[in-house]
């Protein structure tokens, strides 16, 4: 399997906001991610086996902090000053906004479970609870988010989430030159690609960033998502002709036409 094929929990990082990294930076953030969650659960839990609203609303004040202050989670900061140096792990980036929301519905939760306790509820704050507990668990283990996975299809409902280019477009830019780069690994690309595809992995893309600079880039992998890591990667860079156009299989079809000469996995400046 390629270096560069996203796993179940780097497609999670993914969806939680992460999308400017590549596979090997989420790779170094896989464990690191998992600290905060792990040791609010932990707060939570303990406030529950002993019925203690105070440490409820205590562990909620965390969640609100991260929601208003990215880099402002007081275990992120833990993490980052103190514990990733025993380990040598890389810096926790600031959260993005899925993450962030995240925590702000573990405080909401947090606080409705203390609520429950005041007004002598135990069973009912143990639920609100327990139901927060299973979500973190799942975050910690797996990096799914539930939370992030709905804001997701909201926001795919509404049309605003990142989608690749219309196919019309993609034409367009074929007609202006534009270089097609195959994102996949070495091995992928060696199975098949795209007519007139070059292969840069998404590990190598920075090496090309100058390189391509003044170049129409269209990008795209198997599924979407790693050209739109790539994508990201550009627009940050502050490359602004970059356009992810999806996946392989969606415009077959239409590079089959556009084919003109043997493909190159090399890339050629000029």
């Amino acid at each position: 399997m390629s270096d560069c094929k996203l796993s179940f929990q780097q497609m999670s990082l993914f969806q939680q906001g992460y999308q400017s990294y590549t596979p090997a930076e989420l790779k170094q953030l896989e464990w690191g991610l998992r600290f905060t969650p792990a040791i609010c659960s932990l707060i939570t839990l303990l406030g529950l086996l002993t019925q203690q609203p105070y440490l409820l609303f205590a562990v909620s004040i965390l969640g609100f902090l991260a929601f208003f202050f990215p880099a402002g989670h007081p275990m992120d900061l833990l993490y980052n000053h103190v514990v990733r140096h025993w380990f040598n792990a890389a810096k926790l980036p600031p959260n993005p906004f899925q993450r962030r929301l995240a925590c702000l519905s573990a405080a909401v939760m947090n606080i409705i479970a203390a609520v429950l306790f005041l007004f002598d509820l135990p069973i009912a704050a143990w639920v609100v609870g327990g139901i927060l507990l299973v979500l973190q668990l799942i975050v910690i283990t797996t990096h799914f988010c539930t939370l992030s996975w709905m804001y997701e299809g909201l926001m795919r409902a509404l049309g605003k989430w990142t989608v690749p280019i219309e196919l019309v477009q993609v034409e367009k830019l074929c007609h202006e030159g534009a270089i097609l780069v195959d994102v996949r690994g070495a091995d992928e690309f060696a199975q098949g690609h795209l007519p007139n595809a070059i292969n840069i992995p998404l590990e190598q893309l920075p090496n090309y960033f100058v390189q391509m600079a003044d170049k129409k880039v269209m990008l795209y992998c198997a599924s979407g998502m790693r050209s739109f890591i790539a994508t990201e990667m550009f627009q940050k860079q502050g490359y602004k002709n970059s356009y992810n156009i999806g996946s392989m299989a969606r415009c077959q079809s239409l590079f089959t036409n556009f084919a003109k000469q043997p493909a190159s996995n090399t890339l050629v400046t000029g």
